[in-house]
């Protein structure tokens, strides 16, 4: 059997993923899903178990699923560390749900945030089991609006906007509607 090649990055000898690891750096860089949400959740409960020290999620997602969505934001409020939400890129949909959560929430200048009504994915399915659905995403989308109010500053109209359409907000935005507590305009590596 062909051994397979280690997807890890290496520089100069140094093994990139372990560098970050070790300085406490996690990535949400994917669709939120069954897989992605496994492996952050793993991360960060790895990381409380070594210390409380703070954990940095750096979020660029276009977003996912509410459930493992929130399986996500259930760790981070449950574990010892606080973790620092750094949005680079994008956190749309579940993301910036994701985003919110955090202890302190970051967001580079060139960044967006965006949030929307959730999806139902109703297909093919019997009309009494339609009917259940849809009684179920009422409640997973009023579950979903009362998160974004309690973390932030957002008007009862943005969240109908947001509700009824897509609602993308800039960093100075974000700043105002209490989305973010601060904007970072350089990266410095923490030594």
């Amino acid at each position: 059997m062909k051994k397979e090649k280690s997807k890890k990055r290496k520089t100069n000898s140094l093994d990139i993923e372990q560098i970050l690891l070790r300085k406490r750096q996690l990535f949400l860089f994917e669709d939120i899903n069954g897989k992605s949400a496994k492996t952050l959740i793993g991360d960060l409960i790895a990381l409380d178990s070594l210390n409380n020290e703070p954990i940095i999620l750096w979020i660029n997602s276009r977003g996912g699923t509410v459930s493992d969505g929130f399986s996500i934001i259930d760790t981070m409020e449950g574990i010892g560390s606080p973790v620092i939400t750094v949005i680079v890129g994008e956190a749309c949909s579940m993301a910036g749900v994701i985003s919110i959560a955090g202890d302190r929430r970051l967001m580079c200048e060139h960044a967006i945030w965006m949030s929307h009504e959730m999806s139902g994915g109703i297909e093919g399915d019997y009309t009494s089991k339609v009917l259940d659905r849809v009684g179920f995403l009422k409640k997973e989308q009023e579950k979903l609006t009362d998160f974004i109010k309690k973390h932030t500053k957002l008007t009862k109209e943005e969240l109908m906007k947001a509700n009824k359409g897509e609602l993308w907000l800039y960093p100075e935005e974000c700043k105002e509607k209490g989305i973010i507590d601060g904007i970072v305009k350089q990266i410095k590596g923490n030594k």
